[in-house]
């Protein structure tokens, strides 16, 4: 339960978004004191690249959502 003074804050999460769905933090709550981490993807290439993979581990790795974070 919550404080009377507490903030709380919703993120709503989709469950497999169609596959021209790009993803990325909302507009509003990226600025200069706090910048998106990670990089938009389409979740289209996203799903389409892990489902070609076997998840064995060869010469280059499996696309991970990592892959996109922003490094500062």
């Amino acid at each position: 339960m919550l404080g009377k003074r507490s903030v709380t804050f919703s993120i709503p999460f989709f469950f497999y978004p169609g596959h021209h769905v790009t993803v990325k933090p909302a507009e509003e709550l990226v600025n200069e004191k706090n910048p998106a981490r990670y990089k938009p993807y389409n979740v289209g290439k996203f799903y389409a690249n892990r489902n070609r993979s076997d998840f064995n581990k060869r010469e280059v790795e499996n696309i991970q959502i990592h892959h996109f974070k922003i490094v500062d």
